[in-house]
C-alpha cells in the first residue's frame, strides 16, 4: 500500500507551541486522550480519560483492561470496529458510541470515542490516537425523549378517537390506526398529502374555516360536522401545535342518529299526548252531545242495550236503570215484531255494517219516530231517535188538504173548460170575445195541468203510490203518437230514431205519454232554439232505453242534484207551474220499475235517460 496513503506517525519535531494550545482546547472540550501502540497494546490514557472510565489518575492499563471495561454487550462490537480502523486495508478512522461499566460501582457510562490510525510505508499501524467524551447525559435525554415519544404512540395508536397531525401547509405527518380505519386507506397512502386532497369536500365550508381559524389564531377549537360524501356525523377538536394543527375526531353517528331518533320520538310522544288530550276534550264535548243531543240507544251485536242518553229517557218514558243489560226486543216488545221496519233496519245495519235511515210510526207512545242507525266499532249499533211527530202531522195535513184541493176544483174547471169549448165553436162569436175565450182555454188547461201533477203528487207522496193501469203496449208507437202532438206547436224541431228491434211490453200507456211529453217538453222549452230535440230509443238487454237530449245552457252543476226534487225550479226558469213535473216523471218511471238519470254539460247538451223492464212490477 503507498506510504503516502495514510497519516504518519507524529514526530517530536512537533512544536512545543501546537502542542500547548491542542492541550487547551482539549481541557475546555472535557475530551478524554488516549494512545494505542497497535504493535505492543500498551496504552496510554490521560488522566480525564481514566477518570471517564472510572479508574484512578496512576491506573496502568493495556488494550485488553481497556476491553475489561466497557459493557459486555458492546464490547465485541468496540473491538471489531478498532481492528476495522488498524487493518491495512481499512480506512484507518475510528468514531464509536458505547458503555462503559465503572469497575468500582458497576455504574455505566456512555462515552462517544474517536480515532485516528497511523501507518508506516509499509503499510501497517504504529500508533492509534484517539479522544473519548462523556455524553451520557445526553443518550439519557435522547432516551427519555424516545420513551416520551413512544409512550405517546403508544397512546394515540390505542385511543378510540382518530388522530390527524397537520404541518402548516396542511399535509399529513401523522395519523392512528383509528384514523386509518376511519379514513378507509393506510397512513402511508396519506402521509404528505394534504387535509384538502383528502377531504375536497370540505374547501369552502366552515370546517376549512374551522381548520384555518385554529392555526391562524393558535386557539383550540371544536364543532360537530356532516360529511355528506359518507353521510356520516364527526366531532372534531382542533389543536394548534408547533408543526401546525392536530385534529382529533370521532364518529358520532350513531349518537346524533340517536339524538334525533329522540328527538323525533319526543315530538311525536308530544304529539300523540296533544291528540290524547284533544281526543279527550272532543270525547267529554261528545259524551255532552250525546247527553243531551238528540235520543241515543247503543246495543252490543245480541242487541243489549249498553247506553241510553237523558232524552231517550224522556223520549221512551223508561229509566235507563231499567234497560241497561237487557235486550232492546225486551224493553220495547214491538220493535220485535217480525215485519217491524226497526227491526229489518237493525239487522241490515248489522249484518251490511252500513248506516240505515227510516220513520216510523210508534203506537204504544203515539210517535211518529225518525231513526238513524249506524254500525260500532265494537259489532254493535248506536240508534238515534228523533221525535218528528209534529212534521209527519203538518206534512200529511198539507198533503191531504191539496189532495182535497185538487180533486174538488176538477169539477168546476171541468165546467169551465166545457164552456169555453163551446163558445169556441160558435161561428158568431166576435174577434175580441173569441181572443177572450181562447185565454180563458188556455189558462183553463194549465190549471188542469197542475191539478194533475197535485193529485199525482199526493198519491206519490202518502205511501200509496202514483196507480197504474198496464196494458200491453208498443213503445215506438206509442212515443210517436206523443210526439206527434207537440210536432203541432213546435214544427220540425222534434228528431225521433229507434234501434232496430221490438218494443213491445206491458205499461201504463198514459203515463208514458206523460213522461215523454214532459221530459220532450222540458227540452224544447230549455234547448237552444235552433237545435232540434233528438229522441231515441234502444236497448240494453232486457231494457229499453228512451234518452231525451237537447243542446243550450246546460243544468248547473249544483242543481243536478235536486232536479227530481217536488217544486224545484231552476233560478232562471220563468214560473210556469209548481215544478212537480220532473218529479212526478221520477215516481212514473219508478212506478214501472225503471230508473231515470240526468247528464248534462257544455260540450255535450242535457241528456234524460230513461231504462224501462219489458213488464211493470205488479202492483
Amino acid at each position: 500500500m503507498p506510504s503516502d496513503s495514510r497519516p504518519s506517525a507524529p514526530g517530536p519535531e512537533m512544536p512545543h507551541l501546537h502542542e500547548e494550545r491542542l492541550r487547551l482546547a482539549i481541557e475546555a472540550t472535557g475530551l478524554g486522550t488516549w494512545d494505542l501502540d497497535p504493535l505492543t497494546g500498551a496504552l496510554l490514557w490521560d488522566e480525564r480519560c481514566k477518570a471517564l472510565f472510572g479508574l484512578p489518575p496512576d491506573a496502568s492499563l493495556d488494550y485488553d483492561t481497556f476491553l475489561s471495561l466497557v459493557h459486555p454487550e458492546d464490547r465485541e462490537h468496540v473491538h471489531q470496529a478498532v481492528q476495522q480502523a488498524l487493518e491495512p486495508t481499512g480506512s484507518g478512522s475510528y468514531r464509536l458510541d458505547y458503555r462503559a461499566v465503572n469497575p468500582r460501582d458497576g455504574s455505566i457510562r456512555w462515552l462517544s470515542t474517536s480515532g485516528r490510525a497511523f501507518f508506516d510505508s509499509s503499510g501497517r499501524a504504529v500508533r492509534f490516537l484517539g479522544t473519548a467524551l462523556d455524553i451520557t447525559g445526553r443518550v439519557l435525554e435522547r432516551e427519555a425523549a424516545e420513551r416520551e415519544k413512544h409512550r405517546v404512540t403508544t397512546l394515540l395508536e390505542n385511543i378510540s378517537e382518530a388522530f390527524e397531525a397537520f404541518d402548516r401547509d396542511w399535509r399529513f405527518i401523522y395519523l392512528n390506526r383509528e384514523a386509518e380505519r376511519l379514513l378507509g386507506s393506510p397512513r402511508e397512502e396519506l402521509l404528505g398529502r394534504t387535509q384538502w386532497e383528502v377531504y375536497p369536500e370540505s374547501v369552502g365550508t366552515p370546517v376549512e374555516h374551522y381548520f384555518r381559524r385554529a392555526a391562524s389564531e393558535r386557539i383550540p377549537l371544536s364543532f360537530e360536522n356532516h360529511y355528506a360524501p359518507w353521510d356520516r356525523w364527526f366531532e372534531v377538536h382542533l389543536y394548534p401545535t408547533d408543526e401546525g394543527v392536530a385534529v382529533l375526531f370521532q364518529d358520532v353517528t350513531v349518537r346524533k342518529r340517536r339524538d334525533e331518533e329522540r328527538e323525533r320520538l319526543l315530538r311525536e310522544q308530544t304529539r300523540l299526548r296533544e291528540q290524547a288530550e284533544q281526543a279527550l276534550r272532543e270525547r267529554q264535548r261528545a259524551v255532552e252531545v250525546l247527553e243531551h243531543g238528540e235520543a241515543l240507544v247503543v246495543v252490543d251485536k245480541d242487541f243489549h242495550i249498553l247506553l241510553v242518553n237523558a232524552h231517550q229517557e224522556r223520549l221512551s218514558r223508561t229509566r235507563r236503570e231499567d234497560t241497561l243489560g237487557r235486550s232492546i226486543w225486551e224493553v220495547f216488545p214491538p220493535l220485535a215484531h217480525p215485519d217491524s221496519s226497526y227491526r229489518r233496519a237493525f239487522r241490515q245495519a248489522l249484518e251490511q255494517q252500513v248506516p240505515v235511515q227510516f220513520e216510523e210510526y210508534y203506537p204504544p207512545l203515539g210517535l211518529w219516530v225518525g231513526m238513524s242507525v249506524h254500525p260500532t266499532s265494537e259489532g254493535g249499533l248506536a240508534v238515534f231517535f228523533r221525535d218528528i211527530t209534529e212534521h209527519k202531522r203538518a206534512e200529511q195535513f198539507r198533503e191531504r188538504l191539496m189532495g182535497i184541493v185538487s180533486h174538488d176544483l176538477r169539477s168546476p174547471l171541468n165546467g169551465i173548460a166545457l164552456t169555453t169549448e163551446q163558445l169556441l165553436r160558435h161561428e158568431d162569436v166576435t174577434g175580441p170575445v173569441l181572443a177572450g175565450v181562447q185565454r180563458i182555454a188556455r189558462s183553463t188547461e194549465r190549471m188542469s195541468r197542475m191539478i194533475t201533477d197535485l193529485l199525482d203528487f199526493t198519491r206519490a207522496r202518502l205511501g200509496g203510490g202514483i196507480p197504474l193501469r198496464l196494458r200491453p203496449c208498443q213503445l215506438v208507437e206509442q212515443v210517436r203518437a206523443t210526439l206527434e202532438e207537440l210536432e203541432v206547436t213546435h214544427p220540425g224541431r222534434i228528431v225521433l230514431s229507434h234501434a232496430p228491434g221490438s218494443y213491445t211490453g206491458e205499461w201504463d200507456p198514459d203515463r208514458l205519454a206523460q213522461v215523454v211529453s214532459n221530459l220532450v217538453g222540458n227540452a224544447l222549452q230549455h234547448g237552444a232554439r235552433d237545435t232540434p230535440v233528438e229522441v231515441r230509443l234502444g236497448h240494453e238487454g232486457s231494457t229499453f232505453i228512451l234518452s231525451v237530449h237537447n243542446q243550450g245552457t246546460p243544468i248547473p252543476e249544483a242543481l243536478l242534484p235536486h232536479v227530481f226534487d217536488p217544486f224545484f225550479r231552476g233560478n232562471d226558469q220563468p214560473r210556469q207551474g209548481l215544478g212537480l213535473g220532473l218529479y212526478i216523471v221520477q215516481q212514473l218511471i219508478l212506478a214501472h220499475g225503471g230508473s231515470i238519470t240526468v247528464d248534462s254539460r257544455v260540450d255535450a247538451g242535457t241528456t234524460f235517460t230513461v231504462r224501462l223492464p219489458h213488464h211493470a212490477p205488479t202492483p
